[in-house]
């Protein structure tokens, strides 16, 4: 004998109920008891009219979408060719809905009739399909017996074993119908086992006729690592033990109801997860043996709680009083989801279902009101809107670290835990969290737990040379990050005007484009907004501007969850308040930030510079080479260039910023030369920076771009007489930064063939590094550190540490 039970989906039309009549035909083999749901969707429709009903509100509208429905299927049945027999009566379903319309009444006697109507014309109709078989019909009333209330009861195998056995022996057939969600109380009366309780109603069969198997057929393959309906890289599970199956159907796995794998497991029944659209899938099998030794089985979480904490004076080594509490919940049916109990016994909490919420408060108020006015007991402490993930797998005891990578995945989704909870066979790990982040926490966990893909979800902010580049870089790198298990998505892209998203990421090659036809503008709001609607788990701002506006955001960029990556020194050359908030703010939220190209652009500075004072070294003295435009033009004026042909050299190039008085001011190597001191723990702001500019002081201050490029051939003269003067002493000229003595200088230099600056050119940086650690020599660090192409090679670098690997 085989149970098998369709679903609602598998059912929901005459193409669905003629597909598994089409299977049955092609299994029946041996002995088979079908289980079948009402079409899909019915029962909700049917409890809305008894909602309706016993709110004396008409129903007209919804009694006649019913019965268009339900005559509808007969027709498709019959037209087919095949008679229905046994049709439900729907004369007395009008009736009874509008006996409760009258009275305002609607006894959970009669309501367990009118849910259960649904099943009753699945069984109609597959007996009509099945004619050729003469399949038995099985009152499920009169073969499960149950406890309990009318509404939500609870079936007894013991009992129903006797009921099977004398229902099927009456009229022996090849094949069995039995309606699920329905069984009967001991006075006989009509009962059901709760919603989505046709699961159930197979196993109880199943454990009662000692069926060599249990059949759940539904939409799906089998029971997934996590829901495929939010986790698209959920991955099918082949084998599951019992307990594995009764944690995640407990804890909201939707393919598997919570009753049901407790009367196959007593009975050792497998039970067999299949999917009515794709039969020949293999499915998933539940039975005694979890069946491979993969260590976390799946992520299973459930939503729409809330924990409720008893605590007090009263609570401490006072025996009876967790009975008390659990005993009060109990007579009013309120099911515990999850408990925990504090070390010192003062506090109990625990979580409920939100619907069940005030019919908990109410038990509890009215259970404990003596404590409560002698104060030995405080008020009840509510928190609403939480969710439970729960970590599953039969073999997770045998692993250590499993609890602080599920944490830390929690941590790495800005998740906080409100509570733990772990069973004492450790198969199940469960945390409650806010409710709004659960499926942000289940993408993460599932990622590193499963997928191993950790991704990375970039918003880029200016799209000038650099970020234009790094789009070219990150298409460029994706058959690259793809061979490393790393998915790197463009989500938004922003200029001074516009803000492109797109939940699907953004085009690598007609990005532009798109942009220029935005009608969005840039605000952080915006990009919060996306983030959360498509529960983007790494998001990361990266910087490409020189924008003083977006510099000063950055601590409102660590509260709402992302992480920066700057070429933009503007925030990490403010104050030096600031500069200590970032750094606080990025470890509070958990977030990094990043900015290597701030210095030497691809040169890996300020990573060599973090070791070495991190490992407790201190800066001697500092001498090098930091701007790559400066060092190329620099380099050009000693072949005989002028300044002003070096100047449009280098601009043409793309070594200088839009505006070469940046560079030619001093200005940025200041800003470099002072993340080089505040790294070192040099305490100081911009202005305590000596700074000699290759520009005379005033010089086109106030003019264009342009007009500064036309006015600049004036200075050619004067610039040449320091060359040559330099040269006559067999020097030449390099802009150097200098911190010496907690001094900070930048300027221009003669250096002798001798000096180690000497060669440094054509777009070279050069840093030398006297410490405690290195000396008498320095450490040095040399290469090319000019133009877009390194500079966004340094900040892809950087994008890809925001990983937590």
């Amino acid at each position: 004998m085989r149970v098998l039970k369709f679903g609602g989906s598998s059912l929901a039309n005459y193409e669905c109920l003629s597909k598994v009549a089409n299977l049955v035909k092609s299994q029946l083999s041996s002995e088979m008891l079908l289980v079948l749901s009402a079409p899909g969707g019915m029962t909700d429709s049917l409890v809305e009219l008894a909602d309706l009903a016993q709110k004396s509100q008409s129903f007209e509208a919804q009694w006649i979408a019913l019965v268009e429905r339900s005559l509808s299927l007969k027709s498709e049945v019959e037209n087919a060719g095949f008679e229905i027999l046994n049709w439900p009566d729907f004369d007395v379903l009008e009736k009874k809905l509008t006996g409760i319309a009258l009275l305002s009444l609607c006894p959970d006697a009669i309501r367990a009739f009118i849910i259960s109507f649904g099943e009753r014309i699945s069984v109609a109709l597959m007996q009509a399909l099945l004619v050729e078989f003469k399949p038995t019909y099985l009152d499920a009333s009169k073969c499960i017996s149950s406890q309990g209330g009318y509404l939500d009861a609870a079936a007894s195998v013991t009992l129903s074993k006797s009921r099977f056995k004398e229902q099927m022996s009456a009229s022996p057939s090849k094949v069995y119908i039995m309606p699920g969600f329905t069984a009967s109380n001991d006075a006989g009366e009509l009962t059901t086992l709760g919603r989505n309780g046709s699961d159930y109603s197979a196993s109880i069969a199943a454990a009662s006729v000692q069926a060599k198997v249990c059949q759940i057929w539904t939409d799906v393959d089998g029971v997934y690592s996590a829901d495929p309906r939010f986790i698209t890289k959920a991955v099918k599970i082949d084998n599951l033990s019992y307990k594995e199956a009764m944690e995640l159907s407990y804890f909201g796995a939707k393919v598997l109801h919570p009753k049901t794998i407790l009367p196959c497991a007593k009975a050792s029944v497998p039970c067999e997860i299949k999917n009515t659209h794709n039969p020949d899938a293999p499915g998933s099998l539940i039975s005694d043996e979890a069946g491979d030794e993969k260590t976390v089985k799946a992520l299973s979480s459930l939503e729409n709680l809330a924990m409720l904490t008893v605590s007090g004076p009263g609570m401490k080594g006072k025996v009876g009083m967790a009975s008390r509490v659990f005993d009060a919940l109990a007579k009013d049916d309120v099911s515990i989801v999850l408990i925990t109990q504090s070390s010192c016994e003062f506090s109990i909490s625990f979580c409920v279902h939100e619907e069940d919420l005030q019919l908990a408060l109410g038990a509890l108020e009215q259970a404990l009101e003596l404590e409560s006015k002698a104060s030995l007991i405080e008020p009840i402490q509510v928190r609403k809107d939480l969710a439970i993930v729960t970590l599953v797998g039969d073999n997770m005891k045998a692993h250590k670290g499993l609890a602080a990578k599920f944490f830390g995945s929690l941590s790495q989704a800005q998740v906080n835990i409100v509570a733990i909870a772990q069973d004492s066979t450790e198969s199940a790990i469960s945390a409650v969290i806010d409710g709004e982040l659960c499926n942000d926490a289940v993408k993460v966990c599932h990622e590193n737990f499963f997928t191993h893909i950790p991704s990375i979800d970039v918003f880029l902010l200016g799209c000038g040379l650099v970020g234009t580049e790094l789009v070219k870089q990150l298409e460029k790198q994706q058959a690259w990050l793809e061979k490393r298990n790393i998915k790197l998505n463009l989500y938004g892209v922003a200029n001074s005007k516009k803000l492109l998203l797109n939940k699907d990421g953004i085009s690598f090659t007609n990005w532009q484009g798109q942009l220029t036809d935005s009608e969005l503008s840039f605000d952080l709001s915006s990009l919060e907004k996306f983030v959360k609607q498509n529960h983007l788990i790494n998001p990361v701002i990266v910087d490409c501007s020189s924008s003083t506006v977006l510099a000063d955001q950055y601590l409102s960029y660590f509260e709402a969850g992302f992480h920066v990556v700057a070429a933009n020194k503007k925030a990490n050359t403010s104050t030096q308040a600031y500069y200590h908030q970032l750094t606080a703010s990025s470890l509070k939220n958990n977030r990094k930030f990043l900015y290597e190209t701030n210095v030497g652009a691809g040169l890996p500075v300020l990573d060599n510079l973090q070791l070495l004072f991190g490992a407790g070294d201190e800066l001697i003295s500092f001498s090098g080479v930091l701007s790559g435009s400066l060092s190329y033009m620099f380099g050009v004026l000693q072949d005989g260039l002028s300044l002003s042909e070096a100047t449009i050299q280098a601009k043409e190039n793309g070594f200088t910023e839009p505006d070469p008085r940046d560079d030619l001011s001093g200005t940025d190597v200041a800003r470099k030369l002072l993340i080089i001191a505040r790294e070192s723990g040099l305490e100081l702001e911009l202005s305590d920076i000596e700074v000699e500019s290759v520009l005379p002081e005033g010089f086109c201050e106030d003019c264009s771009v342009d007009e500064f490029m036309t006015q600049l051939p004036q200075l050619d003269s004067a610039f040449n007489d320091k060359i040559r003067a330099a040269a006559s002493q067999g020097k030449v000229l390099r802009y150097v930064g200098s911190i010496k003595g907690g001094h900070c200088k930048v300027g221009i230099e003669a250096v002798t063939p001798e000096h180690a600056l000497n060669d440094i050119r054509d777009g070279e940086n050069a840093l030398a590094i006297l410490s405690q650690y290195y000396q008498p020599k320095p450490f040095v660090i040399r290469g090319y550190g000019a133009g877009a192409e390194v500079t966004a090679a340094g900040v892809f670098a950087d994008i890809l540490k925001t990983l937590s690997r």
